[in-house]
């Protein structure tokens, strides 16, 4: 039997100080929190650090298989560059696009969201043009979380470009549920590898930057001197020094981490390794991010998923005997299991 060699995966986890370069301003928040509406929203992001590898398949199916169970879902289109999410249901694009209301040019969200043809399933479509991420400000994020707060509906679905870019980070941490998609190709894990890092890095600026005392700022540039930077190599070693120095201070870096509960989906498998790859990269990430990526399963690659893409007709529905479609079936139960036990915690502002 063969195993899933991690050494290459391991040496990547080693600290890479270009990191700080990407990460661009903090967002302006207080701290991070789950994001609840006062109707009871949950908003779940997929997303990750490669193109290509079925994020928009995901979304798609995981919001229709929701709203077969009678949830009432928005599925929104947040691939910046290359907004396709109508495709996969079989639909033109919506009366509106995403872009308009990052861009300013609107003011109510509520005004984007077009019906499908699928009951409790809405969408927010895409940019009609490409929109460059790099356009897009934090306070154009917050606007849209805080509007994705308000809106009447179950779940809130988006679907987000891949990269590492600041605005894509923060967008992908406004949801109480991150999902992040894999396939088995070396490229695919080391770029969702480097997505988690920046995501952790990302997660502790902002929380560091949003306490007005600074403690948090001064402990971690104490843990990135010289005296102490040989002992800090990973996101792990970070949240180990800091407890170190502040017990407090660490327990609410974990506690403030683990604000948006993530998971992972392992698309496109062909052989028994490729499934068995998703645990051996939990428990990779476990050990040197020191937190708990959920493995939710795989999805086999079936002819009938690109033929379900091709004729525009979503898999869960036309193809629901499918084993691919049984097991993003499957891997939305372990998603809701998973969720129920994160329950949101709401903090007044």
């Amino acid at each position: 039997m063969k195993v899933f060699n991690l050494n290459w995966f391991k040496k990547l986890i080693f600290w890479d100080r270009e990191d700080d370069a990407l990460l661009g301003p903090a967002p302006i928040a207080s701290r991070p929190v789950r994001a609840t509406s006062p109707y009871g929203t949950s908003i779940w992001s997929v997303g990750g650090g490669k193109g290509g590898v079925g994020k928009s398949l995901v979304a798609s199916n995981l919001a229709l298989a929701l709203s077969r169970q009678g949830k009432k879902v928005l599925l929104v289109d947040a691939d910046l560059g290359a907004a396709n999410l109508h495709t996969f249901l079989g639909i033109d694009g919506g009366k509106g696009a995403l872009s308009s209301f990052l861009k300013d040019e609107i003011s109510d969200i509520g005004s984007l969201i077009s019906k499908t043809p699928f009951p409790n399933l809405d969408l927010v479509s895409g940019a009609k043009d490409s929109l460059d991420v790099a356009d897009v400000k934090n306070a154009h994020i917050m606007r849209l979380r805080e509007a994705l707060k308000k809106v009447e509906y179950d779940y809130a679905v988006l679907d987000i470009g891949p990269g590492t870019s600041s605005n894509l980070l923060d967008m992908f941490l406004m949801g109480n549920e991150g999902i992040i998609l894999s396939t088995p190709e070396p490229t695919t894990i080391e770029n969702n590898y480097r997505f988690l890092k920046c995501l952790y890095l990302r997660q502790i600026k902002s929380i560091a930057d949003s306490q007005e005392d600074g403690v948090l700022n001064s402990m971690l540039q104490k843990i990135f001197s010289d005296k102490w930077s040989q002992r800090v190599k990973t996101v792990s070693d970070i949240m180990e020094q800091l407890s170190m120095l502040d017990f407090d201070q660490g327990r609410m870096l974990r506690e403030d981490l683990s604000a948006t509960s993530i998971s992972m989906i392992m698309n496109q498998t062909k052989r028994e390794e490729d499934a068995r790859m998703g645990p051996s990269i939990q428990r990779a990430c476990a050990d040197y991010f020191g937190m708990d990526i959920g493995y939710l399963g795989s999805v086999g690659y079936e002819d009938c998923v690109s033929e379900s893409i091709r004729t525009r007709r979503p898999l869960v529905m036309h193809y629901s005997a499918s084993a691919a479609a049984r097991s993003l079936e499957a891997c939305l139960g372990k998603l809701m299991n998973r969720a129920n036990k994160n329950q949101p915690v709401t903090i007044q502002f």
